[in-house]
């Protein structure tokens, strides 16, 4: 199982991976076409790989595990070019919206900042996808991708700042690589169909819609071990394909504060 620590010591994870943890153990499968499992299986195999707390979470703050039923028939299998070779993996998109004028400090709470300070940091890595390839319902994903980005053009860049995106790859027991540079475009569009996620802690109101995810693009990733990069890299490609996914429009925010765990994974301690 990837340590947590792996995860805390890498540069430039942004805050809209606030809610971002993966913990993956996978077999090894070196399967590239398309998986036989129904979307049920995938999902099982996917909560397998999150281990018995399920923390890998969509920037949304749900669980993933929240409404598997509504989930699965959503499920995608899409083309994936990494490092030349075109695999199928199960897709899905997760989108969040705030209130024009949003600031992300009235979402989170931190104790920290002196009485009066008036600081807007806008929200803007509201869009997250969730890639795998499994083979059975009773292992954990043989890869997983999980990217963390906006509608528009993401920039992967590590050296654009606290706005970059963020995209982690996982393969086998040790194998994680963290996105380095690279762009993604995605263009989301609800559909009229609703759905019934809960509402993360930090919105008041708001409502949940099926919605097409349109993605296009390319990101380069460099190898992380325990002791941080291994200079060796890789290319995973998305040709521009459609998955279904959620939107979760939040209509009303409240603030609230950020458990220790998340804090310290930001390097917040205290706040």
């Amino acid at each position: 199982m990837m340590a947590f620590t792996k995860m805390r010591s890498l540069p430039g994870v942004a805050t809209g991976c606030v809610l971002l943890l993966v913990s993956l153990s996978a077999c090894g499968s070196d399967s590239t076409g398309p998986s036989e499992l129904d979307p049920s299986a995938a999902l099982q195999s996917l909560a397998l790989g999150m281990g018995s707390t399920l923390a890998v979470r969509s920037t949304m703050g749900v669980p993933m595990d929240a409404s598997f039923g509504q989930i699965a028939p959503l499920l995608d299998q899409i083309d994936v070019t990494i490092d030349g070779t075109s695999r199928s993996m199960f897709a899905l998109g997760l989108n969040e919206s705030f209130p024009d004028g949003t600031c992300q400090e009235d979402l989170f709470f931190f104790p920290t900042l002196p009485p009066g300070t008036e600081i807007c940091t806008v929200p803007t890595l509201g869009l997250g996808l969730l890639l795998w390839q499994s083979h059975s319902a009773s292992a954990p994903p043989d890869r997983l991708i999980f990217i963390v980005g906006h509608v528009g053009t993401s920039n992967f860049d590590i050296f654009t700042g606290f706005t970059a995106a963020v995209a982690i790859y996982v393969q086998g027991v040790d194998d994680f690589w963290l996105s380095q540079s690279g762009t993604l475009t995605s263009e989301v569009a609800a559909t009229s169909q609703s759905c019934s996620l809960p509402l993360p802690p930090y919105a008041k109101a708001g409502s949940c819609n099926v919605a097409t995810f349109d993605e296009e693009g390319t990101i380069t990733f460099e190898e992380y071990s325990d002791t941080g990069p291994t200079a060796k890299h890789l290319s995973v490609t998305i040709p521009r394909q459609t998955i279904h996914g959620l939107w979760q429009a939040i209509t009303e925010t409240q603030r609230v504060s950020l458990p220790p765990g998340y804090r310290r994974m930001l390097g917040l301690s205290g706040r």
